[in-house]
């Protein structure tokens, strides 16, 4: 007590010193406290971002493992049957893939037997003596090495190998696509965050600076960091600057992420809180000497509080401090200390939404569905249902209103799904039109069913969105654990095939996974891998369908139908190919070869024949969408020679139902040119009468179907023959197509059809056939 009453009467007598005590109790007491506080939080928020970017590197990693482990399956399957497909194979991963540079397959005695790309200084190398090869060879397993100098590029890379028979097979890692990919990771968080990857010996993979990587420099705190990999704040001097440093390790690989953020921005906190502590001090130079005896007990039980508050808030035990001061002062500090938990507390969370939750749903994302999926298999000893419910024509409703109204209606559809508080599991969102849901501790495979007519149910009322109601519709696929599959990945894999396969069978339809769909995945990889190179091989042909005039009898025209010899797997039909390439893109170059080579060969024709006849070409909505698509179409007729008035482009009425003021602009673009167009396969999809008056259509082609019930049914006859009035009416020639018997071309007659196209008059024919066809006809 003596002392304290010193303290008083110096306080009293000295204004200087009753600046200094309370500003030394400030800098002493709250700031090394808050500054620990900040360094911590951004320690936790840099990890928080390592190891995100250390579960991107997994995932990096295992995708390349995965396609080693597809390359050995079909290997082992018989699908890659000689030298030259496994070379096309790997050529086509290495363009598609950025994530692998090279393959080698190596044989018992590490004999480089292929190199893809192509290098004739190694075809023929021994690596024996390379570790990926002994170890791999020795352990059976799949390894990972060391960086070391590229042979091929004399850059340095990474191996990844796996066992392969009495072989190795070995995929060289594009160190450059990884660092630009960590690059664009660590960018989504900040300026002030950077990324580094090392392997095991500390040497960068990864670098925003790719002279380091090149130069295979080494991170100067390796070591050190991995000492005292129990310390909560790890500092060091990083470009010149002092950093707080944060690491993770990537699970599947002696990988290590490291996240930097230098001191310079923690000092930026505390500007304001230096303002606050200068106004403190000028108010207590004023009122020292009269209030002195009160400041000191008020400060003293202040500061006692606020250090209290901080040390909860540094271990984590975010709450306000409610406790009234006399000095408005001192609550001014409270009331920013407060406000700086909350900013603390709330950025935590914000990062933890961020990493775990979609923000146009509020569902958990793609890393909490795989992370607590993975979990679950590994703890869960029951049944786990994967469904995937899939948006039907999601992109058409995104093209039709605007990305921003997508969003909007996702946004209702997470509101709905959180409303129905589903159990027993959860919910993701995965990518625009996916949804995952996992049912843990599944007692009977049917409750999967009623879950899923739950959920229709709660989507049978529209989504109203911008005065819009939409009807939302899912194709649903399911798969079980373990009945199906083991991992996560395969669980998903095998769930979105289910859906795919549910999307054949029809509107709002729900499949099982089955065996026979992983044969039809591999299938489908094998066509979309044979497709990029099939034109270059010219193992697509076309047939010629003729179009045969009523009146006269004579031929109007040919369809051009494409075919396709594929030099494994045989003929392989449009109806499986087309779809795969109209996903892939691929269809934009296949659909170019077969204007091309239609063209020239009509134009070859009629030169022979002396006549006039047209061709027809398919065209697919992806073509067309295409800006460049009627500039392609009018190089093509300079190029054949043949004139515009004879080609003719048959559009289904998918191009129409996405958005009609986009089909009005390219019809204009395309007649201009001077081609004619034709509404293909009319009556099948969404046939409105308000595009058949308003769009600039030449021919309207009805579909088989309804010649094939024509002379069934009398209401059938009175069909054809209103639609054949119709089209005459708003002055549109007609083709009938699938006219099989004379009865149906007699009766055809009788209703002024202008053309008919099918069995009865001739089946697709080669080229070959086409002059002598015409001989006859004429």
């Amino acid at each position: 007590m003596k002392r304290i009453k010193k303290l008083k009467n110096f306080i009293q007598v000295n204004n200087m010193l009753s600046i200094a005590i309370p500003l030394i109790l400030v800098v002493l007491l709250i700031a090394p406290l808050i500054l620990n506080v900040a360094v911590k939080d951004i320690q936790e928020k840099n990890t928080l971002i390592a190891t995100t970017i250390a579960h991107r590197m997994a995932d990096f990693l295992n995708e390349s493992f995965l396609i080693l482990t597809q390359l050995s399956e079909l290997l082992d399957g018989g699908a890659l049957k000689d030298e030259e497909d496994i070379r096309v194979y790997l050529n086509t991963v290495t363009e598609s893939a950025n994530i692998i540079e090279g393959f080698e397959l190596l044989d018992a005695n590490g004999v480089v037997t292929m190199v893809v790309p192509e290098n004739n200084n190694i075809q023929g190398a021994n690596r024996a003596s390379q570790d990926f090869f002994s170890e791999t060879k020795a352990s059976q397993q799949p390894t990972l090495s060391k960086t070391f100098i590229s042979q091929q590029t004399g850059q340095p890379t990474i191996t990844i190998a796996i066992p392969h028979r009495d072989g190795v097979l070995v995929a060289y890692l594009n160190l450059k696509e990884i660092s630009l990919l960590s690059l664009n990771l660590s960018q989504t968080f900040g300026d002030q965050v950077t990324v580094a990857v090392t392997d095991g010996n500390g040497v960068f993979i990864s670098n925003k600076d790719m002279a380091k990587v090149y130069q295979r420099e080494i991170e100067g705190h390796f070591d050190t960091i991995h000492q005292e990999p129990e310390r909560q704040i790890i500092t060091a001097i990083y470009d010149g600057q002092r950093t707080v440093v944060s690491h993770a390790d990537v699970t599947n690989g002696d990988w290590h992420v490291f996240v930097y953020q230098a001191y310079d921005s923690i000092l930026i906190a505390f500007r304001p809180l230096l303002w606050i502590v200068l106004l403190f001090v000028c108010l207590l130079v004023v009122f020292s000497r009269f209030v002195s005896n009160y400041v000191f007990k008020d400060i003293s039980h202040s500061f006692y509080e606020l250090n209290k508050q901080t040390r909860e808030t540094a271990a984590g035990d975010y709450h306000r401090i409610d406790e009234d001061n006399r000095f408005d002062e001192f609550n001014t500090l409270t009331e920013n200390f407060n406000e700086m938990v909350i900013s603390i507390k709330e950025r935590d969370e914000a990062l933890k939404t961020l990493a775990y939750y979609d923000p146009q749903t509020q569902l958990p994302n793609a890393v909490y569905l795989t992370e607590q999926l993975n979990q679950l298999i590994m703890t869960n000893r029951k049944k786990i249902a994967v469904i995937c419910y899939d948006i039907e024509n999601f992109k058409r409703i995104n093209d039709t209103y605007g990305p921003s109204f997508g969003d909007q209606l996702l946004k209702i559809m997470g509101e709905r799904i959180l409303n129905m508080k589903l159990t027993n599991g959860f919910m993701a969102r995965i990518t625009g039109s996916n949804f995952i849901r996992v049912i843990k501790e599944l007692e009977d495979p049917s409750d999967v069913l009623i879950e899923i007519e739950e959920l229709r149910q709660a989507f049978n009322q529209g989504l109203s969105v911008n005065e819009n109601n939409v009807y939302v519709h899912f194709h649903v696929g399911i798969t079980l654990y373990p009945d199906d599959a083991q991992t996560v990945e395969e669980l998903l894999q095998y769930a979105h095939a289910a859906a795919d396969m549910a999307k054949q069978q029809g509107k709002s339809q729900y499949a099982f996974f089955e065996s026979s769909m992983k044969m039809n995945l591999i299938r489908s990889m094998t066509l979309e891998n044979s497709l990029r190179s099939a034109i270059k091989n010219e193992e697509f042909y076309l047939h010629y369908q003729p179009q045969i005039d009523v009146r006269t009898g004579l031929i109007r025209g040919f369809e051009a139908l494409i075919r396709w010899e594929h030099p494994q797997l045989g003929k392989i039909s449009p109806l499986e190919f087309i779809h795969i390439a109209e996903s892939t893109g691929l269809i934009v170059p296949i659909g170019a070869w077969v204007m091309e080579t239609a063209c020239k060969k009509m134009m070859d024709l009629n030169r022979v024949t002396g006549s006039n006849m047209i061709i027809s070409v398919n065209i697919s909505p992806v073509q067309i969408s295409n800006e460049q698509f009627p500039a392609m179409v009018e190089e093509t007729l300079k190029r054949s020679g043949l004139s515009p008035n004879l080609l003719e482009l048959e559009i289904t009425e998918n191009l129409f139902i996405n958005s009609f003021e986009v089909a009005i602009k390219i019809f204009d673009r395309l007649k201009a040119i001077g081609i004619k167009m034709s509404l293909d396969d009319f009556g099948t999809g969404y046939s409105s009468l308000a595009y058949l008056k308003n769009l600039p259509i030449d021919t309207l082609k009805i579909d088989q179907a309804f010649t094939r019930d024509l002379l069934i049914h009398k209401s059938n006859e009175h069909l054809m023959e209103s639609i054949i009035l119709m089209a005459h009416t708003l002055e549109m020639d007609v083709i009938v197509e699938g006219v099989e018997e004379l009865e149906q071309f007699d009766r055809l007659k009788t209703y002024q059809c202008d053309h008919v196209q099918g069995y009865y008059f001739s089946r697709p024919m080669d080229t070959n056939q086409l002059e002598d066809y015409f001989i006859k006809m004429k």
